[in-house]
């Protein structure tokens, strides 16, 4: 038995001794890396893009490109001012580098993804161990949410990274080498700015709440004037965050006073945006999102709570619970609110199911059961829906009866996969290193099938199958019209040069969904004439 490190955390087995495979660190990290370019990668353009987030954010770093500007946002040639620039700037760059297609337009989300992963085994290796640095990269990637996200147009993503960045490297600043201490705090500074330039003041709001709270119940109340020197990460953050934000208010006046005000303390003060859940909304995000370990968050509970608190597991307890409660208090909720709570609940996790597997007792492996019992229920529940397509939601029916061979094959494989663990475990000639091989195979099938059927039924979600249809018909010189609707991915698919045309209605004053268009008037880019009309 060998001690983690002087911060009290628990003895664990030599790790040679839980790798009955063989494969040593270098091995099992390259195995992650594999599952991880996998699970993140695998056709990674084959879905049609959603509507209407998708739609609209590809369309908008498209049109940066298009239009010439860097500066302000538009989404069919009209000033839309709802969102920060960053991530558009990050998808633009794709499409120049690589062209426009769904790959290149998901290409910063996947980045994003892979980065996050990157921090979450260094922190976990560093201050816990290899075992539970494996799980948790492991648990990150396969939960369904983290996955989702990682392959889709949309900021919450690249936030994730900057936050964990930012918190990762406070941590390190406090614990580490006080040489690089500075370096460390200069780099959360300037995680936060990037951050703010991805999604606003949330970027600041997240890690501020949990190193707040983390110095007050730790008594470090001095190192915010000794070591973080405040002024000097003001001057950081501003010098990243102010070039853009004053250039935009600058042409676009009022811009400051809407994007703080109206976007963030009335989004989150308000149910003005249409936004507003239960008070358990997250809860259930939780449940669905971090499936299949999710059922495993009560046992790291319970475990967290007889092991006590030492320094890193206080941080990500605090990382975990501060945001999630922030967030259940606002009048606005979407499931990707709470996703940069994600790297900490899967670090807490891949400590549970590390610290239950240096012990010598079989009865302690049944933790694994639980999250292959949940894919394998998912894959039953498919097959039942090819029966019954009652049992099934309406988005999903029509691709889970088309992919129906495909989910019993890979049914069958991932099945023969766990129970050849199962046996090798009653013989006792397998320990953590199979438990964790099987894992990573059956796990990441899982979530390639689950994504071929998304696949599938993405075409019934999106503006491409519209577009198609329609290219054919339309001549250089047409004008295209939208009565009393608007498709955010048409402009995208049918790669116009010119806006749509939207006729509002008397009932829809505003066709597109976005929230700051159907809140202002509708300027266009210039050089260009009127977009919407009244009937």
């Amino acid at each position: 038995m060998s001690s983690m490190n002087n911060k009290g955390f628990i003895s664990r087995t030599h790790e040679s001794e839980r790798d009955k495979i063989g494969l040593g660190e270098r091995g099992w990290i390259t195995l992650l890396c594999l599952v991880c370019l996998v699970v993140i990668f695998s056709d990674l353009g084959g879905t049609a893009l959603f509507e209407p987030d998708e739609g609209r954010n590809a369309e908008k770093a498209r049109e940066i490109l298009l239009l010439g500007d860097w500066v302000t946002p538009y989404e069919n040639f009209l000033t839309t001012l709802d969102k920060p620039m960053f991530l558009y700037w990050f998808v633009a760059l794709s499409f120049k580098i690589f062209g426009i297609s769904e790959w290149s337009a998901r290409l910063p989300s996947a980045l994003a993804a892979l980065g996050t992963m990157f921090l979450v085994y260094r922190f976990a290796r560093l201050h816990l161990g290899l075992w539970e640095a494996l799980w948790s990269c492991l648990i990150l990637v396969t939960s369904f949410e983290f996955f989702s996200f990682s392959r889709i147009v949309i900021f919450d993503m690249t936030l994730t990274f900057f936050i964990s960045l930012a918190l990762f490297a406070f941590y390190a600043a406090l614990s580490g080498d006080q040489k690089h201490a500075g370096l460390n705090y200069v780099l959360m500074y300037a995680a936060m700015g990037a951050g703010t330039l991805v999604k606003g003041p949330i970027a600041v709001i997240i890690p501020a709440m949990v190193i707040f709270c983390y110095l007050f119940l730790t008594h470090q109340w001095l190192l915010i004037k000794k070591r973080m020197t405040p002024l000097l990460g003001a001057a950081i953050y501003l010098s990243i965050v102010a070039p853009w934000y004053l250039w935009m208010d600058w042409r676009n006046p009022g811009y400051l006073k809407y994007f703080f005000w109206q976007e963030h303390f009335f989004r989150f003060a308000t149910p003005d945006f249409g936004r507003n859940k239960s008070w358990y909304y997250f809860f259930v995000v939780i449940g669905a999102g971090f499936a299949p370990w999710s059922p495993l968050l009560l046992l790291t509970i319970k475990d967290q709570w007889k092991r006590g608190f030492n320094d890193a597991n206080l941080f990500l307890v605090l990382w975990a619970a501060l945001p999630f409660i922030f967030f259940s208090l606002s009048n606005a909720k979407l499931p990707q609110y709470i996703l940069p709570i994600f790297p900490a609940l899967a670090i807490l996790t891949g400590q549970t199911i590390a610290i239950r597997f240096s012990g010598p007792a079989n009865k302690e492996k049944w933790i694994l059961y639980i999250p292959w019992s949940v894919t394998l229920a998912l894959i039953l529940y498919f097959l039942l829906g090819s029966a019954w397509p009652q049992l099934l939601p309406n988005e999903i029916r029509l691709a889970v009866s088309q992919q129906l061979a495909a989910v019993a094959i890979y049914g069958a494989i991932i099945s023969g996969i766990y129970g050849s663990y199962l046996f090798g475990m009653r013989k006792g000639i397998w320990r953590e290193g199979a438990a964790y091989l099987c894992a990573c195979i059956g796990i990441a099938l899982f979530l390639l099938l689950s994504e071929q059927i998304v696949k599938a039924a993405s075409f019934h979600r999106t503006a491409k199958t519209l577009a198609a249809e329609s290219a054919p018909l339309i001549a250089s010189d047409d004008q295209i019209v939208f009565y009393a609707t608007y498709l955010e991915g048409v402009p995208f698919y049918l790669r116009i040069d010119r806006p749509i045309w939207l006729v509002e209605t008397r009932r829809r004053a505003a066709p597109m969904t976005n929230s700051y268009l159907g809140m202002h008037r509708m300027v266009p880019a210039p050089g260009y004439g009127q977009v919407a009309f009244s009937p």
